[in-house]
């Protein structure tokens, strides 16, 4: 932001159409996992070293849940991790760091994201932490929970294209699958 001859930091921030949910403490277990309703985004922070947080919601058969933390893209030192588990603690999904090709040398993929087909009617829980172990007020996280979204990202290489106005250039789509 500039103001005259000032300038400013910029301060990233994701908004998000969903509704917004406050992590709360204790919330470190699965007996004490905040009960939440999907679709949501949750502002929570890793507070200590070794802090986890644990949210509970209900699910059924087929269900498609997305999980996604944004931290590191946000200058958070959080290096999340997420777990998935059904009522009797087995793991269903499960991502340490998830590649974002536009962030991942900013970011080294610090921030991670599941995707899973709920097995059954039942109770689930969603674990996450700092994969280094690592908290503080510093290691914030937006958490999005939800259905899958449509999404899409045009990225060009090299990423800007100089051509004069009114003329046409040529270049090559990369496409991976």
């Amino acid at each position: 932001v500039l103001k005259g001859d000032l300038q400013s930091n910029s301060v990233p921030f994701l908004v998000s159409e969903l509704p917004d949910f406050q992590e709360q403490e204790p919330n470190n277990s699965t007996a004490t996992a905040q009960k939440i309703t999907l679709p949501i985004m949750i502002d929570g922070r890793i507070d200590e070293p070794g802090d986890l947080d644990v949210f509970r919601f209900q699910g059924g058969p087929g269900e498609v849940v997305v999980a996604e933390v944004w931290a590191r893209r946000l200058g958070s030192p959080l290096d999340s991790f997420l777990k998935l588990t059904d009522a009797a603690g087995k793991v269903l999904a499960f991502n340490d760091d998830q590649e974002d090709r536009g962030q991942g040398l900013m970011t080294h993929h610090a921030d991670s994201k599941i995707q899973t087909t709920l097995p059954k009617e039942g109770t689930y829980y969603l674990h996450i932490g700092d994969a280094r172990r690592h908290g503080s007020l510093a290691h914030a996280y937006r958490l999005r929970i939800s259905q899958p979204r449509p999404d899409f990202e045009l990225r060009i290489t090299p990423c800007s294209i100089n051509a004069q106005p009114g003329t046409t250039d040529a270049f090559e789509q990369n496409r991976k699958l």
